[in-house]
């Protein structure tokens, strides 16, 4: 859950008209969400793998330090701390915020919106594994049943009949590759996410077997329910 709450976040719902915007067809729009997809999964064999073999607290800078130096993972984390995660972070509380606005009419501003809701999970975190993993549990059923909602109400209210046009907007060219290469941008901002469940597998029971087996199962999609779960 908490592999698939990384991938499942805002991005999803703000970035398909980012990518539409750079794409035009919809045989380029599935195959770039399809070859983010691939990538995406790609890096859960690889860092499967690496929790495997580190199952320590720290993912990525464990994995930097081990690999290479203590300075590289000191820079390392250092960056996530001040422009990656933050970031990252701040771009989907802002998301969020618009939503919220929309949907409640709320008269407070987006900055204020996302402040408060950044320091209420991080709140909610700091008192620890087990009621950040309810948050997290709770919010991902919510995303699947919203997008679930939003996949049948499109079958049942699309109506018209299915029109094939061109496979590509335009012919082969330098110029298409551009477009492919900036619609994955937010594609991968969408798909990521996952690699940041590494940072708990000090709080897990058996990291080396369980942390490896979430990352390959969030990141196909295919949650199961494992009842030896440090969690």
């Amino acid at each position: 859950m908490i592999v698939m709450g990384g991938i499942v976040g805002a991005g999803i719902f703000a970035n398909p008209s980012e990518v539409a915007h750079r794409v035009h067809t919809p045989f380029l729009i599935l195959g770039v969400w399809t070859l983010g997809g691939f990538i995406a999964m790609c890096g859960a064999f690889i860092w499967a793998e690496l929790a495997t073999r580190l199952p320590g607290t720290g993912g990525q800078y464990l994995y930097l330090r081990e690999a290479y130096h203590p300075s590289v993972a000191f820079v390392y984390g250092w960056g996530l701390l001040l422009v990656t995660q933050t970031g990252g972070m701040a771009a989907v509380a802002v998301i969020f915020a618009s939503y919220f606005r929309a949907l409640t009419g709320a008269l407070w501003s987006d900055s204020t919106i996302a402040a408060v809701v950044l320091l209420a999970l991080t709140g909610i975190n700091c008192l620890g594994a087990r009621a950040g993993s309810n948050v997290q549990n709770v919010l991902m059923l919510l995303k699947i049943a919203v997008i679930a909602a939003l996949v049948m109400l499109g079958v049942a209210l699309g109506g018209g009949s299915l029109k094939y046009g061109p496979l590509l907007a335009q012919p082969v060219s330098f110029g298409l590759l551009k477009s492919i290469g900036a619609a994955m941008v937010p594609i991968a901002f969408a798909y990521g996410g996952w690699q940041t469940a590494t940072f708990v597998a000090g709080e897990m029971r058996d990291a080396r077997r369980d942390l490896s087996r979430g990352l390959l199962m969030g990141g196909s999609g295919r949650p199961r329910c494992n009842n030896d779960s440090g969690f």
